[in-house]
């Protein structure tokens, strides 16, 4: 016990609910970063077809930051949860809903 991390159930419910609140504000910013990962009317130059395929890695990149952001949004809130051992695991099986209505959000969206 010496090397664990114990919290407040009520105090780790709000860190857990601000952590989901987090990682739920980066899905329409991940869904607008995939919708761009293919673009058009850049013309037929190389220079142009350059800097589209530049433009295209670079919202790859920010799909793939943002994604990784928001699992470890919610991987810190399973965290806080289990240090007020209101959850047994903090595994994959622990959903964002699971997890939101641990936390005492109404839903996780």
């Amino acid at each position: 016990m010496g090397d664990s991390f114990r919290m407040e159930t009520d105090a780790a419910r709000a860190c857990a609910a601000t952590f989901l609140r987090f990682a739920d504000t980066l899905d329409p910013q991940l869904q607008r970063s995939a919708s761009i990962q293919t673009l058009s009317g850049f013309g037929g130059f190389d220079s142009a077809l350059q800097l589209r395929r530049g433009f295209e890695s670079k919202a790859r990149e920010l799909t793939e930051t943002l994604g990784g952001l928001g699992d470890l949004a919610v991987r810190m809130a399973a965290a806080y949860l289990l240090a007020a051992g209101v959850i047994a695991e903090s595994d994959q099986s622990c959903s964002r809903a699971l997890l939101a209505a641990t936390a005492g959000l109404d839903s996780p969206g």
